[in-house]
């Protein structure tokens, strides 16, 4: 498919216009690379226009561009329309062929239209980029603009300029004057000689950006001649303009001179060159492998862990230090990557805050866990890495301060960060620049591969792209600083979210349905364990250790564990002997008969709650145990004791005490609950998609494309004059008002219902609101889109 974006009608008044005379390989293109305006699909060229041309998608568009394509927007942005592509090629420090490279990627990019000669930023892209674009502050007669006149009039005299009687006039004699040849440059040269180098590195300062400097105090304005210091020079020559009493201003105009009359002081290349270095694909593959078999292995442990055990929420979110050094060490890796794969949970949508009896929030598993751990190990990895890649969460935050001075915890609300997506995916996109079998040679060209890929995330961006690669290689992302081929399918274009796993599981050690009992009460599991014998096996023992294969150990407290989940003694014994490559030692028979036989011996019911035992002397231990006084238990019958606590409150004292009470029905027989993991509901889980794919396929292009041309058709059959002038043709006029810079009549609905006239100047489209400085009030306003009726210039 084409990647040339048909040339607009040299007739285009707006945008729509000229999308209207795109062919459908250029539309398409549009529609891949920038996916947020085809959700839902346009229902004709019109509402494409408005969504393309809308604030956000501007703003996300301009923050994926490279240093190169913002450096043009930049300057488009300081020429104003319309503007001529050879205006552009004098303003950015790049060769022309390169120049009108960029310029077709924009056009394809629908941030900017018209020919050659003819050449339009859409409007809201200036308000995006801020006042200062590419650093450089206001023009002269801004400032000046805001200053006052006797400043005004001073400041031309100063510089040998007869005063108008308009400051206005005066600003822009003054601004005139700086642009003649040589003028500019003999005023930097006057006060150079006056205070010296202290000039010079003044300047450098602010040229480079940003533009405005803050004092303690800006000096009171002094001629000239009364100058003594360098600020005082430069203020004196309008070289420096003060904007309040604390800060100054460096004007555009000497800030481009300063630039060498460029928007940037050094040449703007390509990407910078990276080293390469060779490794061994297969290498990388089993090492990405393991570290992805043990990432998957870990969230379900310590998921599996919260969910009977779970850790309070805290009152500002996030996990406690206890709460997290104590995962960290269930998981044998360090606080800093256990908190790293909670929030890879959480992404995933694996794990949320519920609600438990005894505190207001805990953090549990959500119903999804569950989904998710009975999937085979490589649809789990793909789960989890696919979310990774999506979340907004920037675990580097982890351990800095908020705005309350408190440190950030794993699963606080405090470490979304919009650029740390971006960022994470620039990241790897610079991995799989290069082919396989090679990587980029220092993690260090990473870090500046991506500024010149992603020159607007300033704020973290290094920091986050150091951390993106180390949280690859901990997922299996990528190994050995390369990118594994699972991790290529995972960040390649498309919707096959099957692929990474299919290309994994190949590298995973296969599940296994058995262990190895061992007479010392112990079993080995010689390879990672099928679901249903995990979880069997999880009831009966404890890990003693981990490694090439998982040692559990069986105690009278870890079958009494089963017993109390509803397993009857048949039951246990017919797991062990199913899922057993060697017979079942008789010391594990005796252990699980002598739980069984121990179990049940007191049972618990509701009276309020009651506790009744076999024989006296079993209740009388019970009622000499001192850790149970809390209980409140008291002596009804020799057998018989009573208590106010919850039936499940007893049930779990009784327990850690050591004692193996059963619950009792109202019939007296005993009542087998099972002791599952608690869990949070999923909707409460904020999730990334367990999908890397943010993008568009070609199937999903083509419906697009198809429901926006039957669009255009449907509008083009209307007879003439029975078209209405409804949303569309309104946001049509309005794109020609904004992009024209045209004032306009509104005929507005109002919340009372009743129409009135607005005489606006559009300003921009953003979502279903125009933002517009209305005449009435002077001041600007959001006029809801579906409340204008009409559009009329004003004349």
């Amino acid at each position: 498919m084409s990647t040339e974006t048909s040339a607009a009608p040299p007739t285009a008044r707006t945008l729509a216009d000229a999308l209207r005379g795109w062919d459908d390989d250029a539309l398409a293109e549009l529609l891949r690379m920038r996916p947020d305006v085809a959700r839902p699909a346009p229902h004709d060229l019109g509402q494409l226009a408005a969504r393309v041309a809308g604030r956000g998608s501007v703003a996300m568009a301009i923050d994926r561009l490279d240093s190169a394509h913002l450096a043009v927007v930049e300057a488009l942005a300081l020429l104003g329309d319309p503007v001529a592509d050879t205006a552009v090629s004098r303003l950015v420090r790049m060769g022309p062929e390169m120049v009108d490279s960029v310029l077709r990627r924009l056009r394809s990019l629908a941030l900017i239209w018209g020919d050659d000669t003819d050449l339009r930023l859409v409007r809201v892209a200036r308000d995006v980029l801020g006042a200062e674009p590419a650093g450089l502050g206001p023009s002269l007669v801004t400032l000046l603009t805001a200053a006052s006149p006797a400043r005004v009039t001073d400041l031309a005299e100063d510089l040998g300029l007869t005063a108008a009687g308009d400051p206005l006039a005066t600003a822009g004699r003054i601004a005139d004057a700086f642009a003649k040849p040589g003028w500019l440059q003999a005023r930097l040269d006057d006060a150079a000689t006056a205070a010296g180098d202290d000039v010079h590195r003044l300047l450098a300062r602010l040229a480079s950006g940003p533009p405005s400097g803050r004092l303690g105090s800006v000096p009171a304005p002094t001629g000239v001649a009364n100058a003594t210091t360098a600020l005082q020079h430069l203020l004196a020559r309008g070289l420096l303009v003060a904007v309040d009493d604390q800060t100054v201003m460096l004007p555009r105009e000497v800030g481009l001179h300063l630039r060498g009359g460029r928007t940037t002081a050094t040449p703007i290349e390509s990407m910078p060159a990276t080293t390469v270095r060779p490794v061994d694909p297969t290498t990388v593959d089993r090492t990405g492998a393991g570290a992805a078999f043990e990432a998957v292995r870990r969230v379900e442990l310590v998921l599996e862990t919260w969910g009977a055990r779970p850790p309070a929420v805290l009152r500002s979110g996030g996990v406690g230090v206890r709460d997290m050094r104590a995962a960290a060490a269930e998981l044998d890796v360090t606080v800093d990557e256990a908190g790293f794969l909670l929030e890879v949970a959480r992404a995933a949508g694996l794990v949320a805050a519920g609600d438990d009896a005894e505190v207001d929030e805990v953090w549990l598993p959500t119903d999804d866990f569950d989904t998710w751990r009975e999937q085979p190990a490589e649809l789990r990895w793909a789960w989890l890495a696919g979310a990774w890649l999506l979340t907004p969460r920037a675990t580097v935050l982890v351990g800095a301060r908020d705005d309350r001075d408190r440190p950030v915890n794993p699963l606080s609300p405090d470490l979304e960060r919009g650029a740390a997506a971006s960022v994470r995916r620039a990241s790897l996109d610079v991995l799989a620049s290069v082919q396989p079998g090679s990587t980029v040679g220092d993690p260090e060209q990473v870090v500046a591969a991506v500024a010149w890929r992603r020159p607007r995330k300033t704020l973290l961006r290094d920091a986050l792209v150091r951390r993106s690669l180390l949280e690859a290689a901990r997922l299996g992302v990528t190994a050995r600083g390369a990118l594994t081929t699972a991790g290529r399918a995972l960040i390649a274009p498309g919707d096959d979210s099957q692929q990474p796993a299919e290309l994994l599981a190949p590298l995973l050690p296969q599940p296994v349905d058995h262990v190895l009992l061992q007479g010392d009460l112990t079993a080995i599991a010689p390879g990672p364990l099928e679901p249903p014998v995990a979880h069997g096996l999880a009831l009966l023992a404890d890990v003693e250790s981990r490694g090439g294969a998982t040692v559990y150990r069986f105690s009278r407290e870890s079958i009494r564990r089963a017993l109390d989940a509803g397993w009857p003694t048949t039951q246990v014994h017919a797991f062990l002997a199913d899922h057993s490559r060697t017979p079942v030692p008789q010391p594990l028979t005796y252990l699980v008969d002598d739980a069984a036989r121990r179990h049940g011996r007191l049972r618990v019911g509701s009276a309020a709650v009651y506790v009744r035992a076999d024989d006296h002397a079993e209740l009388d231990r019970l009622l000499a145990d001192t850790g149970l006084a809390g209980l409140g238990l008291r002596r009804l019958a020799p057998t018989v004791a009573v208590t106010e606590s919850p039936a499940d409150v007893v049930l779990a004292r009784l327990r850690q005490s050591q004692h193996a009470p059963l619950l009792e029905g109202a019939d007296g027989r005993g009542v087998h609950v099972a002791q599952d993991s608690r869990r949070a509901s999923s909707a409460r889980a904020r999730r990334t998609p367990p999908t890397a794919r943010a993008g568009l396929d070609d199937d999903q292009i083509n419906t697009v494309l198809a429901a926006i041309r039957a669009g255009e058709r449907a509008s083009a059959a209307r007879p003439n004059g029975t078209q209405p002038r409804g949303h569309i043709s309104v946001v049509d006029e309005l794109r020609s008002a904004v992009d024209h810079r045209a004032t306009v009549w509104l005929a507005y609905l109002d919340e009372t219902g009743t129409v009135s006239e607005r005489l606006v100047e559009p300003l921009w489209i953003d979502g279903g609101r125009l933002i517009a400085q209305d005449h009435r009030s002077s001041s600007r306003r959001a006029f809801a889109l579906h409340r204008i009726s009409r559009v009329a210039v004003a004349g």
